[in-house]
């Protein structure tokens, strides 16, 4: 036991030490680069303001107001319909309002540990609207295609969520009578849940987008130019919506168009996983299970994606 613990102490002592090199590090880029540390938060600002709000705003709003209608007098109890109304939250308001509600749940002891891990990997999808409205609409220049791209993405979790209800054997949970009850009006209620997404959504892009352009300014520098390919890399591995806006800008054209955008759909880009890992932590979840489904998941989603578009 003490050797766990103190083994454990020195992975946390590395981990707070590569934090911390890594905010040195971005706060002195920010300072000896401000013009492109400026330019990459535009970007993101025009991303976000262009491609998201219009649509995410009104959707997020009826969507919260519904979800809290709905939930507000039903009861947590049985691991299948726990599980059906997590991942309709999570189908509903996107991530990372799936992961959060799992946390919660998890934290208070209304969903085992192992089921919620599970959970954590499957409940897992951005809302309607983007997929269909910003990614189809807008990128793909086509509604049908991101309602397929919608119908292929919800299936796969679904048979996850199978999956895990017929093969993994699951702790007996403890019944409750645990109410979802707003303090105000549902409505109200979901204006305010609106705007936290929002908030979080627009600094999320935004910062991940900044780091992107600087890094990106960086290895221009040093290697006297950046391919486009490696361009649509870093800024898809760091935040979604950027790493579509920046693809559509340099491959629109192209014939594999359609595939980089699932991918990149897919892979979700590292400012989502990190808020999924936070709120992992916060609720003590391992990420194993996150980590195998989402992987299986991304490797399903492209080849049937290949298949039907």
């Amino acid at each position: 036991f003490t050797s766990d613990k103190t083994v454990e102490t020195r992975k946390f002592r590395m981990l707070h030490k590569t934090i911390l090199f890594i905010c040195w590090f971005l706060m002195t880029l920010f300072i000896f680069m401000p013009g492109i540390a400026h330019q990459g938060a535009q970007l993101g600002l025009e991303v976000f303001l262009k491609r998201l709000l219009p649509y995410l705003l009104p959707y997020l709003v009826v969507s919260q107001w519904l979800l809290y209608e709905l939930y507000k007098k039903n009861k947590w109890q049985s691991h299948v319909s726990n599980s059906i109304k997590i991942y309709a939250i999570g189908a509903f308001g996107g991530f990372p309002t799936g992961a959060a509600t799992i946390s919660t749940l998890s934290q208070s002891s209304m969903i085992s540990k192992k089921h919620a891990s599970h959970l954590l990997g499957i409940c897992h999808a951005p809302s309607p609207m983007f997929v269909v409205g910003v990614v189809g609409s807008q990128f793909l220049s086509s509604v049908n295609s991101g309602i397929i791209l919608l119908l292929i993405l919800h299936s796969i979790n679904l048979v996850f969520l199978v999956f895990l209800h017929v093969f993994v054997p699951m702790p007996k949970i403890v019944k409750n009578d645990y109410i979802v009850k707003p303090v105000t009006s549902p409505l109200s209620e979901g204006i305010n849940q609106t705007a936290s997404i929002l908030l979080l959504v627009a600094t999320t892009v935004v910062f991940f987008t900044t780091i992107s352009t600087v890094i990106r300014e960086i290895i221009k520098v040093i290697f006297d130019g950046v391919p486009h390919q490696v361009s649509v890399f870093i800024y898809s591995f760091f935040e979604m919506t950027a790493g579509l806006e920046i693809a559509h800008q340099l491959f629109k054209m192209e014939t594999f168009f359609p595939l980089l955008v699932v991918s990149i759909l897919s892979f979700n880009g590292l400012s989502i996983h990190m808020q999924i890992m936070v709120l992992a932590k916060s609720a003590k979840l391992s990420l194993r299970p996150y980590i195998f489904y989402r992987f299986i998941h991304f490797l399903l989603f492209v080849g049937s994606c290949y298949l039907f578009l």
